[in-house]
């Protein structure tokens, strides 16, 4: 256990939220699932949504299914609630972004105006929304929030959903100063860990990798540029920033990653050693991958919240390889 949640500072902002009314929108996604477990040890009062299924079916009765790009659910789902976690996507990997690039832009516009302005009309105190380093520009270091240039597209294969984040980002900050809701806003990097999408025609990087890695095949066959550079964030570490965040003042965008980036081929190599599998890697398809480097800078964060930790990528691949053998009976 990382030592600052033993902290009694830490401990103490946790307080806050007991007995709060609270809602995860989007509460069986990854974050959405991680973020649920964290909260239900700090107040009974919390409700998640699901779309499709529930993760974790012993606590079935805390959720409720609700359709946000629909406005009457996001009514329904927000009302008599004080805090509201944003974390709805409609998510796909760099295939599905390109085969269904209308139905992930149109409906992800919507599931993120209609939960704020339900947000409004019901009077809730606080919002946070999780953002994307998508919405920067192509740059080659640890990017800081000030780094933002819209003069400059994101990264090509990020164009669509760049500019929805980009522009998202800037209708959450018109809400923030022409209403009372006090919204913060994280922007973050490739997240994995526990309860990520194992399903192998929507699963990100490092579910997929970690899947081949445990299937019966000889070789191991990775999609794209072996030298595209991310930085991929534990998904636990990302619910603690946002705990910790939320109990601020003021509106905020904030980066949150592990702030060191890691190339695919390393990564390949990496959940290799951490299956203790002995495979050749073939690399496929190098013209589809995505942006060449992305990693965030984490220094504003760390000026707002001090001494959170993170969990170094090879533990957090022990952590999501050993969850997903107790659970791939569950994925295709």
């Amino acid at each position: 256990m990382p030592q600052y949640l033993l902290d009694t500072l830490y401990l103490k902002k946790m307080e806050y939220y007991k007995n709060k009314k609270i809602l995860i929108a989007g509460g069986s996604g990854l974050v959405g699932t991680n973020l649920f477990l964290r909260l239900i040890k700090l107040s009974k009062n919390v409700t998640a949504s699901y779309f499709s299924k529930i993760q974790i079916k012993k606590y079935k009765k805390f959720y409720k299914k609700y359709d946000f790009t629909k406005k009457k659910d996001c009514l329904k789902a927000t009302k008599n609630k004080e805090i509201v976690f944003i974390t709805a996507v409609n998510a796909s990997g760099i295939l599905n972004m390109k085969k269904n690039f209308f139905d992930n832009i149109n409906e992800n516009f919507l599931i993120r105006s209609n939960l704020l302005e339900s947000c409004v009309i019901n009077k809730v105190k606080k919002v946070m929304w999780v953002s994307s380093s998508t919405v920067y520009q192509p740059y080659y270091k640890p990017i800081t929030e000030k780094q933002l240039d819209l003069r400059f597209n994101p990264y090509e294969i990020y164009l669509g959903n760049g500019w929805l984040y980009r522009y998202l980002e800037k209708l959450f900050e018109f809400y923030s100063k022409n209403t009372k809701l006090d919204i913060k806003i994280l922007r973050t990097s490739s997240i994995y860990g526990p309860y990520d999408n194992f399903n192998t025609n929507k699963s990100h990087v490092v579910p997929a990798i970690i899947k081949k890695s445990l299937d019966n095949k000889k070789n191991l066959e990775a999609w794209g540029d072996p030298y595209v550079v991310r930085d991929f964030v534990y998904v636990k570490d990302l619910v603690e920033a946002m705990l910790l965040v939320m109990t601020k003042k003021n509106f905020k965008i904030l980066n949150f990653s592990y702030g060191k980036g890691c190339s695919i081929k390393n990564l390949v190599k990496l959940i290799l050693k951490v299956t203790n599998k002995n495979k050749k890697v073939i690399f496929r398809y190098k013209n589809r991958s995505s942006a060449k480097y992305r990693v965030l800078n984490n220094i504003k964060f760390n000026q707002v919240i001090k001494n959170i930790s993170r969990t170094s990528l090879l533990d957090g691949l022990i952590q999501t390889c050993k969850w997903y053998k107790k659970n791939k009976i569950n994925f295709s």
